[in-house]
Order: C-alpha cells, then structure tokens, then sequence
C-alpha cells in the first residue's frame, strides 16, 4: 500500500508531498527560517530551495541550495537546509537578510519523473531603528528660577553668595527708650537739688 501511494505521488499531479507556510516576513539583517514537509517514502530524496522556472522546474534549473542522499544538512553563504528526515521536514534558513531577498520561493522534493514543491512567497522588511532608551538623553535641561521675596534659601559650601537682606526698621518701642529714661533722671536730679536747696533755707 506504501509502495503504491509513493508511485501515485510521483506520477498524479494531484498528490503533492511537499507542504508549509504560503507567507513568510523577516527584517533586513535578520534571519527566517521556512519548515516544509514532505510525505512518507521521501526521506533520502534531495530536498531544495529555489526560484520558481517554469511549471515543474526551477529557474535555470539551479537550485539555491540543496540536500542530497549522503549530505541532509548543507551550508551556502547565508543559505542552509537541513532535513531531519525522523520528522521528515527540512528547513531551509536564511541569514543576514535584504530587501532584495523579497520574493517568491520554491521549497522542493525531487522525484523520478518530476519534482514536487510548495510556493512560499517571502517578504523582507526594512531594518526597525533603534528608539532611545535613556529618557535623560531626551529631556530638555531645567533653569533654576530664582526665589521669591521673602523666601529663606540655603546657601551651601559652594553657593555664591547672594546680595545682603535688608535690616527690618527698629521698633518704635526701642528708640525711643533713651529720651524717657534721660529725662527720669533730670526729674530725680532737680528734685534732689530742690531738696537741698529747701533744707538750707529753713536753716537761716
């Protein structure tokens, strides 16, 4: 039964045994990677990455990148693939990606009398910048505003030292303290001499 679903995949154009993801996003100078699998009775045919030739080839008939029975994990520049063929799915891994690699992909199976894939189209954005990160770098300084009248203000070891305040007027209580204690003792001398001056006219 195996035997005759692997002959119906290798000849009905209907039967496809390769699957994965229609879609695939990256970002300039990062990496993605694109799972496809494959159906069973495939595991030591070589698997591949190409662009799309015309209806059952590659372009060029080159691939991009392939595996082959002996080698299931293959580096090239910045392509990879690797087929675990336990699992039986091959990823095929691109790095250091650019907006040039934007396109339509072929991720394959070779068969005996045609190979077999799955279209993936790939889109690669531009690099996302760098936001800032140290919110002390983006914030506008700060003045110092001068204290209001009246306000006490701190000086410390290295503070300029700031104009002299102002003496508060003295009170009137204590200017004029003088002249009343100036003028008791002129009452209490003028009574004394009056005092004298009595006595010795009494005594005549």
């Amino acid at each position: 039964m195996r035997l005759f679903q692997l002959l119906a995949c290798m000849l009905l154009p209907g039967c496809r045994a390769v699957a994965g993801p229609r879609t695939v996003r990256g970002h300039a100078g990062g990496s993605l990677s694109m799972p496809c699998t494959y159906a069973s009775g495939f595991e030591t045919h070589p698997k591949f990455w190409c662009k799309p030739g015309h209806v059952y080839t590659c372009a060029g008939n080159i691939y991009i990148i392939a595996t082959s029975e002996l080698y299931p994990t293959v580096q090239k520049g910045r392509v990879s693939i690797w087929d675990n063929r336990t699992q039986r799915v091959f990823t095929v891994t691109v790095g250091n990606l650019t907006e040039g690699d934007t396109g339509t992909y072929r991720c394959g199976v070779e068969k005996t009398v045609r190979n077999d894939f799955h279209t993936v189209n790939v889109f690669v954005s531009p690099a996302v910048p760098h936001s800032p990160t140290n919110t002390r770098d983006v914030l506008p300084p700060t003045t110092p505003q001068p204290p209001s009248p009246g306000t006490a203000v701190r000086m410390g070891p290295h503070s300029p030292p700031g104009p002299a305040a102002p003496r508060p007027p003295a009170s009137p209580s204590s200017s004029g303290s003088f002249p009343l204690l100036a003028g008791l003792q002129l009452l209490a001398l003028l009574a004394g001499s009056g005092a004298v001056i009595w006595g010795s006219v009494r005594q005549r």
